[in-house]
């Protein structure tokens, strides 16, 4: 058995096909992740691959945020070199979704040197999305309304992007669970994007993550993936959203057998833009 650094490559494989999505490295704004440690950690969780999507939100004022993509690609490459006979690696970034920023954000989803781009919806109006929720008061359905009506107009309007991230991410920064608006509030325009989705052949990711921002589902909830099912939806991908070496591939488990239970039977993945699919049943 080979042993580099803390982690032993004698792994179970159960999820040895599956692809972990959505990951942050030390080029995030919030994560602090060694790129190789990640790389190691996913190997261990018997992963078949792993994306690097790092964090990309353009707005005006101080929650911009851009890595250097030079200094991304010259880091990952080797890297993804070295693991090469191990575990896949792709090189993508999680951008934040604001029309007032659409024309830079989709040139900068045409550079080919990514595998592929999440388009995600970090905040509404310059304002973050989880800083505005810690301090929320009062009836949150115009803010849910808000959220959901950028998201309709952002999916519907900007081209470039692969996989629509966490979808229902904004649930996680509610801090009284009990206020989140119950569905059929806001499942129209739920509707209207995971249609565009549809339309378009994108992917609807699975994002295990809210099962650890104090939810007892993972981003999407069931509600919304049963609806992208019922709309005839079947591209989907499956994320942790680790921000740390330890959180790659968590919950995975259950996470793939929700899904097949729901009737997906592939998760999409992209490489060089181009999507693949593996089986999610063993």
């Amino acid at each position: 058995m080979q042993i580099i650094g803390n982690f032993s490559y004698e792994s179970e494989r159960r999820l040895a096909l599956l692809i972990d999505s959505h990951s942050h490295s030390r080029f995030s704004f919030d994560s602090e992740a060694d790129c190789e440690e990640n790389i190691l950690a996913a190997i261990k969780a018997g992963l078949g691959g792993l994306a690097f999507t790092d964090h990309i939100d353009r707005v005006d004022g101080p929650l911009d945020f851009c890595f250097d993509f030079d200094d991304y690609i010259r880091t990952l490459l080797p890297l993804k070199a070295r693991y090469e006979d191990r575990i896949l690696v792709l090189i993508g970034a999680e951008i934040g979704l604001n029309l007032r920023k659409n024309d830079w954000i989709e040139s900068a989803m045409a550079d080919d040197r990514f595998d592929y781009f999440i388009g995600s919806l970090h905040t509404v109006d310059n304002e973050d999305v989880a800083s505005t929720l810690y301090t929320y008061k009062g009836d949150l359905k115009p803010f849910y309304k808000n959220y959901y009506d950028a998201m309709v107009e952002a999916a519907a309007n900007t081209r470039g992007y692969h996989i629509l991230g966490h979808m229902d991410y904004l649930d996680r920064y509610v801090q009284d669970k009990g206020m989140i608006p119950p569905f059929a509030f806001y499942r129209d325009q739920v509707a209207a994007v995971l249609e565009h989705l549809i339309q378009k052949d994108l992917v609807l990711e699975y994002n295990t993550a809210g099962k650890y921002k104090g939810l007892s589902y993972g981003n999407p909830k069931e509600d919304i993936l049963r609806l992208y099912r019922d709309l005839g939806g079947e591209r989907i991908c499956l994320s942790s959203d680790g921000h740390k070496s330890a959180h790659i591939g968590r919950d995975f488990e259950s996470a793939k057998n929700l899904l097949i239970h729901l009737g997906f039977t592939c998760a999409t993945y992209f490489e060089k833009k181009v999507p693949k699919e593996v089986p999610l049943a063993d």
